[in-house]
């Protein structure tokens, strides 16, 4: 499977901020990536106005980011259900410095929250388990200011493992959270 994504950050975050949208590209998807671990699929309608602004939808601007953010969410929905592991989350580059890219992680993290509120999953229905402890773990990045004293190398493995672990925490969201599919022949 190619992990790669047509939607990038920066495109994205260029897009939201030219219309003056609520939310940023990283926690855009983190929200996307909630509501499709908690409902399986959802309506744009749902999510659309929740990061774009209630109303901002008319200006050319606003549509510009509504496209990017339905392309995001087709390429999540796909990534997430793909059985390849091949959620890339939608985070600066590598080039960018480390408390940009520790501050994103954390407004991803957020972002997963509030889309796993949205699409119905509460903290008291899951605080036993994987996902209950996986929320509150996001609850933590999401607040954490990180301090940037290590050397460079250890700083950039402690980021790269913390953001591996947040991608596969999604992924076990997801499988945990979605509701048993029959199979194919009995479909």
């Amino acid at each position: 499977m190619n992990e790669t994504v047509t939607v990038t950050y920066d495109q994205l975050q260029a897009a939201l901020q030219s219309a003056d949208a609520d939310s940023g590209a990283a926690e855009s998807h983190g929200l996307i990536c909630g509501i499709i671990c908690a409902a399986g699929t959802s309506e744009p309608a749902l999510w659309l106005d929740h990061l774009l602004g209630a109303g901002n939808t008319i200006s050319a601007m606003a549509q510009s980011g509504q496209l990017l953010l339905t392309e995001l969410y087709s390429e999540s929905l796909l990534h997430l259900n793909d059985g390849d592991l091949g959620l890339v989350l939608l985070l600066p580059e590598d080039d960018t410095p480390l408390p940009l890219r520790s501050k994103a992680l954390g407004e991803w993290c957020q972002g997963f929250l509030y889309g796993l509120a949205l699409g119905g999953v509460r903290e008291d229905g899951v605080r036993k388990g994987n996902v209950g402890e996986i929320m509150y773990d996001f609850f933590e990045i999401s607040n954490t200011r990180f301090e940037h004293e290590l050397t460079d190398e250890d700083e950039e493995a402690a980021y790269a493992e913390i953001v591996e672990y947040v991608r596969m925490s999604v992924l076990l969201c997801h499988e945990e959270l979605r509701p048993l599919q029959a199979p194919q022949r009995l479909q």
